[in-house]
């Protein structure tokens, strides 16, 4: 469950952050708005993804934003384990006692449900690994969503409506990742953290089959994004858009 590296990159552009005697100008809470989507088509020479850029603007009046690729400890950990009445690790298949709890990394424990409703497998709410002994199994888990700061989806619109883009279905794969385009900003500096910050971002979402999937559909991208402290920032939905719209020559 590590963040993928592979398939999402951050470009940063200039932030300007105000000077350490200049009283705070926004709120703790980020604030994002959207500047412009754009699609540039990768090399087939080198075999690379297109990728989607996603660009936006941020203001935040404490500065605390970005969570870096090694950062994997509470609360930014990957999922929670979950456990029966008796502590026993909860798996896809096997008779289990409820109510079932949630189990952080820290060792923090919260109920998670009062009945056993464990759902078909899918790769969001079960990992494939090895147990202390090294026996191979499929655990139920609960993702973090803290994992990622950044978390972002991609909506076609049809007779009014929107709903969630397949990448997999135009693959025919039921890989969880080929639609998952949430990521980590990383922290923009250190040493400014706590003072207020205002700048642009531009987020790079990679992928083979951005072509294949937007060719069909009119569709917008809703995203948001949370700070260190766990504040969410508002929740941004784009206009609507159409390939030719965003393909970049």
């Amino acid at each position: 469950m590590k963040t993928r590296i592979a398939q999402i990159s951050i470009i940063l552009s200039t932030l300007v952050v105000s000077g350490c005697f200049d009283p705070p100008e926004y709120s703790e809470i980020p604030h994002i708005e959207f500047e412009k989507l754009e699609l540039f088509e990768g090399s087939d020479e080198e075999r690379t993804s297109d990728s989607l850029l996603l660009t936006f603007s941020i203001q935040d009046g404490d500065g605390n934003v970005g969570i870096n690729e090694s950062e994997s400890f509470v609360p930014y950990h990957s999922y929670n384990i979950i456990v029966d009445s008796n502590d026993s690790l909860v798996t896809y298949t096997g008779d289990f006692d409820p109510p079932f709890y949630s189990v952080n990394p820290a060792g923090a424990v919260e109920l998670f449900s009062n009945e056993d409703n464990r759902p078909v497998y899918n790769c969001t709410n079960y990992l494939i690994a090895n147990t202390s002994t090294d026996v191979r199994d499929t655990f139920y888990i609960e993702l973090n969503e803290y994992h990622h700061n950044l978390h972002v989806d991609i909506l076609k619109k049809r007779n009014g409506e929107y709903s969630l883009m397949d990448y997999g279905e135009a693959f025919g794969s039921s890989d969880c990742a080929l639609n998952n385009f949430n990521g980590r900003v990383p922290v923009f500096d250190e040493e400014n953290i706590g003072r207020s910050l205002k700048g642009s971002i531009g987020y790079a979402m990679l992928s083979a089959g951005h072509k294949i999937v937007l060719s069909r559909d009119t569709f917008m991208v809703r995203f948001y994004l949370y700070d260190r402290a766990l504040n969410q920032s508002n929740v941004v939905e784009t206009p609507d858009f159409t390939l030719s719209d965003v393909f970049v020559d």
